[in-house]
């Protein structure tokens, strides 16, 4: 989603950038029918701010992004299409369920087994687990790291992105980290990547689609393959 991108870019925008990204956050849909002036307008900037900031988000052109912004709220729309309502709970209850059968589904059929044998064995035998995660994924992350506690395999993370990163400096190749991003460009999560793989830390990565994983996290991919070989 692109609004994941903003989050996940945002420490390093400019402070009229973050203005940009603060608009489009909370105005969504309106966005989506206006044009480069009239949003450069809306916030006191100039359209090349405009266009900048988008080349920054990985986005073509300002037109660009809206084509992305406008799918992520059509999808949003479909979501929200399937109603749960305690007037119909039995309707409510197979929609759940239908919801959570394609999310599973979706996700077996990505997954290579090998490569996953690789991973768990790696996490099995860490001595430490730091779980790394910004935005609306960190309850995914803090979730990880309960779970993985309970088990007896010893994990941290934190709500703080700043205590993230300090603690895997203090990693090295006996430890693991997984990266956790929806759209797989974040640019926190890559930097940790990125150094962990400096380190020889083994790094694997977990993103909702195969394309931008591919080209964004890239870091953690090469580190698959190597692991694999």
């Amino acid at each position: 989603m692109i609004l994941d991108t903003f989050h996940g870019h945002y420490n390093s925008f400019f402070d009229s950038e973050k203005k940009i990204a603060d608009y489009i956050i909370q105005h969504p849909k309106e966005v989506v029918n206006m044009t480069i002036k009239e949003l450069a307008q809306a916030y006191n900037t100039s359209q090349a701010s405009v266009s900048r900031f988008a080349r920054k988000c990985q986005m073509d052109s300002f037109h660009h992004l809206k084509v992305n912004l406008a799918r992520d709220c059509v999808n949003e729309i479909e979501q929200k299409s399937n109603t749960i309502s305690t007037s119909d709970i039995s309707g409510s209850l197979e929609t759940i369920l239908s919801n959570k059968i394609s999310e599973l589904t979706a996700t077996i059929r990505n997954i290579d087994v090998n490569q996953l044998s690789v991973i768990l064995s790696l996490i099995q035998n860490a001595k430490h687990v730091l779980v790394c995660a910004v935005g609306n994924t960190i309850p995914v992350a803090l979730d990880c790291m309960f779970k993985f506690n309970e088990i007896g395999i010893l994990t941290f993370t934190s709500t703080i992105w700043e205590n993230q990163a300090s603690y895997a400096l203090g990693l090295d190749a006996s430890d693991v980290v997984i990266a956790i991003s929806n759209s797989g460009e974040s640019s926190q999560v890559l930097a940790v990547c990125r150094e962990m793989k400096k380190c020889h830390v083994h790094t694997t990565g977990i993103t909702n689609t195969l394309e931008n994983s591919q080209d964004q996290m890239s870091q953690c991919e090469e580190l698959y393959a190597s692991l694999k070989e």
